[in-house]
């Protein structure tokens, strides 16, 4: 039985002391100050954070001191708080005043004082906790083994959530695109939108994965291997945008990562993609290099120290979407050749998901 929501409202009552300026301050004079009592009652949206307007971040044990933190700050108008790492964000807005920030989040509690925040809370499965917490009051989601359980269970919300797949026992945590054009599901494996995380990692880094599933992130070489070899048919989408809001797509079937060296595998490109192919024609079969790990078929240089990335590379690149983040240089740039006259891509996602 899943841990249930004990607490949807949080009331603390703070003493703050409250100066009259209704009176003729004579210089050098006290200014009267006397204690006042505020009552403050914040209601919580379970599975949901505000994005982008946390001013302040703060580790904290539990979501009542997130609240209370929130309550002490006049700037302060609604917090986030994240049970897995308990990192409390203050946020100088709130919902009301940013619908359009509000995202599904699972583990995570949005909180303000707005009476109608909890109708916004995301619906738990009753049936099993995957990270069991019996410090908080916050719920898990239970086991789906992919993103289209998770939406056959009811969560149509694009958003972060664990996943058990073969292979990830203790799961694993992923960003799952609901919300497609052509109601596919899709698990995001890469995004580059802000420039905020450094791409240009060593092996090690790309690895295990980096950045953050609700901004930029690599998902992780071992992660990609361990979902896609040897555990069903799976299909790459890359999505791409440029100045002026430009976008194109490129999609793939049979994507796979296999080997120590996590060799890159494609058996088709989508005749209906409108980027055109940079990845199959030059980047199949190659293997994964880093600027610690040259992997690639250039024999006087390292493509990924070259061009400040980590990718595929032959000798040396058609694209390098994990390139540097809108560079001027040519080479060293986010790149898929074959769009927009191979102008830098501004943003680009890849994503997979299972064929059915």
């Amino acid at each position: 039985m899943a841990l249930q929501i004990v607490i949807t409202s949080i009331s603390l009552c703070m003493i703050v002391l409250e100066c009259s300026t209704h009176h003729q301050v004579t210089a050098g004079a006290p200014i009267a100050c006397y204690p006042r009592t505020r009552n403050q009652n914040f209601l919580s949206a379970i599975h949901k954070e505000l994005r982008h307007v946390p001013y302040r971040q703060t580790v904290t044990r539990s979501h009542v001191l997130c609240v209370s933190y929130c309550h002490a700050d006049p700037l302060c108008q609604s917090v986030n708080y994240n049970m897995d790492s308990r990192l409390c964000e203050l946020n100088n807005k709130t919902r009301a005043r940013c619908p359009n920030g509000l995202v599904t989040r699972y583990g995570s509690a949005y909180f303000d004082a707005d009476l109608d925040t909890f109708l916004f809370s995301q619906p738990t499965d009753q049936s099993e906790d995957v990270h069991p917490n019996p410090s908080s009051s916050l719920t898990s989601l239970p086991r789906q083994r992919d993103c289209e359980e998770l939406r056959q269970a009811g969560y149509n919300a694009s958003g972060i959530y664990t996943i058990t797949p073969t292979g990830f026992d203790s799961g694993l945590k992923v960003y799952c695109n609901m919300d497609t054009d052509d109601g596919a599901w899709w698990i995001v494996i890469q995004r580059r939108q802000d420039g905020s995380v450094d791409f240009f990692r060593n092996w090690t880094e790309y690895e295990v994965g980096f950045g953050s599933l609700a901004n930029e992130f690599w998902l992780g070489n071992d992660n990609l291997r361990a979902l896609t070899d040897g555990s069903g048919s799976w299909r790459l989408m890359v999505n791409l945008e440029g100045e002026q809001n430009k976008t194109a797509f490129a999609e793939y079937g049979q994507f796979r990562i296999s080997g120590d060296n996590f060799t890159l595998h494609l058996d088709s490109y989508s005749v209906e993609s409108t980027a055109g192919d940079s990845l199959y024609i030059s980047h199949n079969g190659k293997m994964f290099t880093t600027k610690d790990r040259d992997n690639d078929w250039k024999p006087d240089a390292n493509c990924a120290a070259t061009t400040a990335g980590a990718w595929w590379y032959k000798s040396c690149y058609n694209s390098n979407l994990n390139g540097l983040f809108h560079a001027d240089q040519r080479v060293r740039g986010m790149r898929w050749s074959s769009w927009n006259d191979n102008i830098p891509v501004k943003k680009c996602t890849m994503k997979i998901r299972l064929n059915t």
